[in-house]
């Protein structure tokens, strides 16, 4: 017989005979160390060798969702597995999609909603809207919708300015509420909002990232990403604001399979200048996002360039409008493109 051929049925055996042993291992460690449950104290952030430590002992194996030969996801899970830290996947720009990224965030950043029995504790019980009318518009769009699904970035405290809390206490929604300022996160923690919550930013890029982010005393909903990412939003002022801290971000699209959905009713983004290149990190063919509204008075490229950019994707601009203290433009799938 050919040597080589010998050698090749030699590999074959050593794969076959290996992959039970690898199963028992797996199994091992998702009745041992996979029930270690790592306890963060309230409102801090978690420790980078922390969550390294942590996940190598539970990171469970996924398909990857991107059009990657099966020989590549292969070999990039094997070489991530025991690399699962917010440095390394930082550093090394880690796939939106990958299983160590959607492991972290849900093991270290995602926060379940309360019981439904939990009742809100919102500032005032009065019936008005809270939204400066993008809510209004969106539901009319909707048709009143029941029991929708929502994300809201730039979520504030949860109710002041909320585009979301009057679809989820009026029409019995759902959804996703994402905020970068860790003061303002603290208060929407508090309000026990039928949401998942995160306190982070959406990436500018289709990978995690770290990011200095600049806090505003007098109003938090300036609050923004600052460093290389050119955005019109004003600057922190020296003296008056805090100093700039560091911030994780994610990718949107690794968030909502974080959650486990890839339906959104309602995208609600206001991130202070950096709109149109969250936007772009957004694989519009594996999502099914009905609406959307977007501040677009401080994005660099300007509001011709976001309506552009939606259009393509397959969304009809509805109008652009100038709400309270917000400009924003209002989009809706186009029904004659969408997925079927």
């Amino acid at each position: 017989m050919d040597f080589s051929v010998l050698k090749l049925k030699n590999y074959i055996l050593l794969f076959v005979f290996t992959i039970p042993t690898y199963q028992k291992n797996c199994a091992s460690n998702k009745n041992g160390s996979a029930t270690k449950k790592f306890q963060l104290a309230k409102n801090d952030l978690p420790d980078p060798r922390t969550i390294s430590s942590v996940l190598h002992s539970t990171l469970a194996h996924y398909n990857l969702m991107e059009e990657t030969s099966g020989f590549r996801k292969f070999a990039k899970q094997k070489i991530y597995r025991n690399k699962c830290g917010l440095d390394y996947m930082n550093a090394n720009k880690m796939e939106q999609d990958h299983p160590c990224v959607i492991k972290t965030i849900r093991q270290f950043f995602l926060n379940k909603p309360p019981p439904s029995n939990v009742p809100l504790k919102l500032d005032s019980n009065d019936a008005g809207n809270r939204s400066p009318g993008q809510t209004d518009v969106i539901m009319r769009l909707l048709k009143n919708q029941t029991k929708g699904f929502f994300v809201e970035c730039g979520a504030l405290d949860g109710e002041y300015m909320s585009n979301t809390i009057d679809l989820e206490r009026k029409f019995g929604w759902s959804g996703i509420l994402i905020e970068a300022n860790p003061v303002t996160f603290k208060k929407l923690s508090a309000r026990h909002r039928k949401a998942w919550t995160l306190p982070v930013c959406l990436s500018l890029e289709p990978f995690p990232t770290k990011v200095t982010f600049q806090m505003k005393v007098g109003d938090p909903g300036h609050s923004h990403i600052e460093g290389e990412a050119e955005t019109l939003q004003e600057p922190g002022i020296p003296g008056v604001d805090p100093s700039l801290i560091e911030v994780q971000c994610f990718p949107f699209y690794s968030i909502l399979l974080a959650v486990g959905v890839t339906q959104v009713d309602f995208l609600s983004l206001d991130v202070e200048g950096h709109e149109l290149k969250i936007l772009k990190t957004i694989p519009w063919r594996k999502l099914d996002i009905k609406t959307l509204t977007v501040e677009w008075d401080h994005i660099p490229e300007g509001q011709e360039a976001l309506s552009s950019f939606m259009e393509a994707n397959g969304f009809v601009k509805i109008g652009a409008f100038d709400f309270l203290w917000s400009k924003d433009v209002i989009f809706v799938q186009n029904q004659s493109t969408s997925k079927g």
